[in-house]
This record gives structure tokens, C-alpha cells and sequence, in this order.
């Protein structure tokens, strides 16, 4: 693969398309970064019914929207997007919780 562009730099579909590659892998990878941070949390957490902390949830979302519109971004969509984000690595969590505690039942 050619060195990636800038987007304004890119002279083909390719060059856009490599660029758009590049990027999605980092998302990837940020995500994987973002849930090890996710399953250390459970070492902090008293039982299986504290992961959801939908307080935490709350103010997370609205510091999503907050940085979206910082950043000039879609706020409907970044919001959304975090929602996902959340709700899926809370239920790793749980799995987890329940792959290091196998006799807490839900504890």
C-alpha cells in the first residue's frame, strides 16, 4: 500500500478508499483498546448488578453529545453511536464479570 494521503491530496478512488480503510481499522482498534479498559473496570465493581451504572451512562452521553458539537460533528449521530458503543461493552462486561466470577449467579 502507497503512503496514505491527506483527503484533499488523494488523486484516485483508491487513495480515498485507502484512507477510509486506514481509518476504520484504527476505529477497530480503538474499540478493542476501549473495552480492556472496560473488563479491568469489573476489579472496581462489588457485584454483577453495579456494571450498568446507568448514572454513568447519562453523564457519558451527554459529554458525547457536548464533545460532538465541540467538534462541529452530528450530535443525533455521535449520540448514537456512543449509545451502541455503551450497551454493547456493558453486556462484554457482564460476560466477563461472569467468566472471572463463575459461582456469583448474577450476584
Amino acid at each position: 500500500m502507497s503512503p496514505l494521503k491527506a483527503p484533499d491530496a488523494c488523486e484516485s478512488l483508491n487513495d480515498i478508499r485507502a484512507g477510509i480503510d486506514f481509518y476504520d481499522q484504527q476505529i477497530l482498534k480503538a474499540l478493542e483498546q476501549r473495552l480492556g479498559y472496560v473488563k479491568a473496570a469489573i476489579q472496581f465493581k462489588a457485584n454483577e448488578q453495579a456494571i450498568p451504572a446507568p448514572e454513568r451512562v447519562v453523564a457519558m452521553l451527554q459529554d458525547r453529545r457536548e464533545w460532538a458539537a465541540a467538534a462541529g460533528f452530528d450530535v443525533a449521530f455521535a449520540e448514537k453511536l456512543f449509545e451502541q458503543i455503551i450497551h454493547w461493552n456493558i453486556q462484554q462486561q457482564i460476560l466477563h464479570w461472569r467468566e472471572k466470577h463463575p459461582d456469583s449467579k448474577g450476584e
